[in-house]
C-alpha cells in the first residue's frame, strides 16, 4: 500500500469516525431531552400532589359537586403520579426507585394533612385564606436524592455512577423509614 491509499484509508477512517461521534452526540443529546422532560413532568405532578390540601381546603363550598370536582381531580393526579412510576421504572430504575421513595415519603405526610383539610370549614372570605393553615414537608432529602439521581441519569456516563446512587438510596432509605 502506497502513501496516497494509505491517506486515502485514513481520511476514510477519521471521516466515519467523525460521522458516527456526531450521530451518538445527537441520540444522546435527543434521549436526555426526552427524559429531562419525563422527569420534570415526574416531579410536576409530585409538587401538585403536595398541593392536594390546599385544593382541598380552597374549596367552593360543602356540596356534593364541588366534592365530586375535587375527587375527579385526585383520581386524575393519582393515575398521573401512578404513570410516572412506571414510566420511570422502564426508563430508570434508581430513578424510580428513588421517585418511589420520595412518593412514599410525600404520602406518610399528605394523607393527614388532606383529611384535616376535609374537616375545615368551607373559606368564606379572602380574609379566611390568608388566615390558613399551611402544611410543612418533611420530605427535603428525598427530593434532594431524586434530583440527583435524575440529574445523574442525565449525564452522559450515567452507568458509571449508578452504583454509588444506589448505595446514597439505600443509606438515606435506611436512615428515614421507622
Amino acid at each position: 500500500m502506497n502513501a496516497t491509499q494509505m491517506i486515502a484509508l485514513l481520511t476514510g477512517v477519521v471521516t466515519a469516525l467523525v460521522a458516527l461521534t456526531g450521530y451518538w452526540v445527537n441520540q444522546h443529546q435527543r434521549r436526555r431531552e426526552r427524559r429531562a422532560d419525563l422527569f420534570a413532568s415526574a416531579l410536576e405532578a409530585m409538587r401538585e400532589y403536595e398541593q392536594t390540601p390546599y385544593l382541598i381546603q380552597r374549596r367552593e363550598g360543602p356540596d356534593a359537586a364541588t366534592r365530586a370536582r375535587i375527587s375527579e381531580r385526585l383520581s386524575a393526579d393519582a393515575a398521573r403520579r401512578r404513570y410516572h412510576e412506571t414510566v420511570l421504572s422502564l426508563d430508570s430504575p434508581v430513578v424510580a426507585e428513588s421517585y418511589k421513595h420520595l412518593l412514599n415519603r410525600t404520602r406518610r405526610q399528605v394523607g393527614p394533612y388532606r383529611s384535616d383539610a376535609w374537616k375545615s370549614p368551607v373559606i368564606a372570605s379572602d380574609e379566611e385564606v390568608a388566615g390558613s393553615p399551611t402544611y410543612a414537608y418533611d420530605n427535603e432529602a428525598e427530593w434532594e436524592l431524586c434530583l440527583m439521581a435524575m440529574r445523574r441519569e442525565l449525564s452522559a456516563f450515567a452507568s458509571l455512577r449508578r452504583r454509588a446512587t444506589r448505595r446514597r438510596l439505600a443509606s438515606l432509605m435506611a436512615s428515614r423509614i421507622p
